[in-house]
């Protein structure tokens, strides 16, 4: 386990921004959840890299970005997939992997990698997190080579778009009937047959991750977060392969972490040339990440043991 003194886990003021005591406990659990994986990492030859804000913290802050509340990792395809095959077996016990793989309802196009499954209840297990309960843990993240030719990187972008979309919206679909209409379609654009039973909505997220691992890397030049780039709808979201050639350690609170070598063009992409200035914003998610996990324990009327 990691080692914090008390004056980290304190309420503290970061560039004008506070970071209460709640979330500094829960920054400690993040972090020892990063140790554990980069130590797989590290012991099968793994090469990861700090992504979206957390590349930005490492650069920027040595650290979180006072308001940011997660931290993400990414991996070339085939080293993401090499990961979540031996992760299970090597992390701590009580440590959970939530994929494609290990959760039927999983529906995110990457992996989550937590200090515990459920919320936790145990006075000593949230002793043993520093008195954080909740389900803390980060994001593992694929990037995938596309193709060079620009019309077959329109049909790619258009596959996915169509399948983790479908997937995406199915209740809605469902609800509205398209969602009946759309399967012939998918079937016949990627040359598959879907079953319709009970699975759909798994198959078409699975089919997705297929769609956005096609190529390789010796027959591409540039790599992408394909769910971001669909969602930014920017095909410029991309990465020159060599600028994930080599990776260099950095300090990040008080451990080091993995980026790549060529930091300035990736946070280039991910930011804009001026992401070396600080602008207060929340992600993608409502802040403290937490949020919906107290909530439950306070509509259940959960008193935890402190």
């Amino acid at each position: 386990m990691l080692q914090f003194d008390q004056q980290f886990l304190k309420e503290e003021v970061r560039e004008g921004f506070c970071v209460n005591k709640m979330m500094k406990k829960a920054w400690a659990v993040e972090l020892e959840v990063l140790s554990q994986v980069s130590a797989v990492c590290d012991k099968y030859r793994i090469p990861y890299y700090a992504a979206y804000g957390t590349l930005l913290g490492a650069v920027r802050h040595k650290g979180f970005i006072p308001w940011d509340d997660d931290i993400d990792i990414i991996l070339k395809r085939r080293d993401y997939i090499r990961l979540l095959q031996v992760l299970p077996k090597e992390l701590p016990e009580g440590y959970f992997v939530s994929s494609y793989d290990t959760c039927e309802t999983h529906c995110q196009p990457w992996a989550a990698v937590m200090n515990t499954q459920y919320i936790l209840k145990d006075a000593e297990r949230i002793k043993q997190f520093w008195g954080c309960p909740y389900v803390c843990g980060i994001d593992v993240i694929p990037i995938d080579f596309i193709p060079l030719d620009p019309q077959e990187d329109d049909m790619y972008m258009h596959m996915y778009n169509i399948v983790f979309g479908t997937a995406r919206s199915y209740e809605a679909y469902k609800a509205s009937g398209e969602l009946y209409e759309f399967i012939p379609q998918i079937e016949e654009l990627c040359g598959v047959a879907l079953k319709d039973d009970g699975s759909l909505r798994r198959q078409l997220y699975l089919l997705a991750d297929r769609i956005a691992g096609l190529y390789q890397e010796d027959e591409c030049a540039e790599l992408t977060q394909i769910n971001s780039r669909m969602d930014r709808g920017d095909r410029a979201f991309k990465f020159a392969k060599e600028w994930f050639s080599n990776t260099v350690q950095v300090p990040f609170e008080n451990i080091l972490i993995s980026i790549p070598e060529e930091y300035h063009e990736v946070l280039t992409v991910f930011f804009g040339e001026n992401y070396m200035t600080p602008v207060q914003r929340r992600g993608g998610h409502d802040y403290p990440f937490y949020k919906r996990q107290q909530q439950f324990l306070d509509d259940n009327h959960i008193i935890l043991p402190l």
